[in-house]
């Protein structure tokens, strides 16, 4: 008896199974490549669920996080993936509020910010210290904040900035760039935010 070659030991793959293989992963594959534009992706990461990155402090002079002077400036990432910057916000209101999830005045006040911003049109950024964005945004999501725009301070570099050493701390800046106002502390009502905008009308 002989022993013929190991190929004629090897099962014989039938050629239906082949074919399914073969076309899961050609449709993997494509899948993969026109992923990004499908607007399910937004679900899993993409999109809205989202939340900007600080990436880099822009210094001038006469900035400083005091009334009076030119807010800080400062360029973050935005979720839609484009790069902007505090001072391309010039010619409206900013709100520049610095919080935490863990933050109980932050948790409190982060509703009635949210309501003035809903009616307003000055810009709210909501400036998260040293936190992840998974947390941050699973925390709007729970509070339904849909007017405000989450952005990770990762390194606390704009909070020292603007001199921000407790939380929460809210700026408000005029259409020139200027802070006209801040409040310290937490426990801002609708009231306190209107009249913060305001002063930098």
């Amino acid at each position: 008896m002989t022993l013929g070659s190991l190929d004629d030991f090897r099962p014989l793959m039938p050629k239906a199974v082949t074919a399914i293989i073969v076309g899961a992963i050609a449709l993997a594959s494509l899948v993969a490549l026109l992923w990004p534009q499908l607007p399910t992706s937004q679900l899993f990461g993409g999109g809205p669920t989202q939340v900007g990155v600080i990436r880099r402090q822009i210094t001038g002079p006469g900035m400083d996080g005091q009334v009076g002077a030119l807010a800080p400036d400062f360029e973050w990432n935005a979720p839609d993936g484009t790069t902007r910057k505090l001072s391309d916000l010039r010619g409206k209101v900013v709100v520049i509020n610095f919080w935490a999830t863990w933050c109980g005045p932050c948790r409190e006040e982060m509703p009635a910010l949210n309501r003035v911003a809903r009616g307003s049109d000055a810009t709210f950024l909501e400036i998260d210290l040293l936190e992840d964005g998974a947390r941050v945004r699973s925390f709007f999501d729970s509070l339904a904040l849909d007017s405000l725009q989450p952005i990770l301070d990762t390194d606390r570099a704009t909070a020292l900035r603007y001199k921000a050493f407790s939380l929460p701390m809210t700026f408000f800046v005029n259409a020139d760039g200027r802070i006209t106002h801040v409040e310290y502390g937490g426990g801002l009502d609708e009231a306190a935010v209107r009249s913060g905008i305001s002063t930098a009308r």
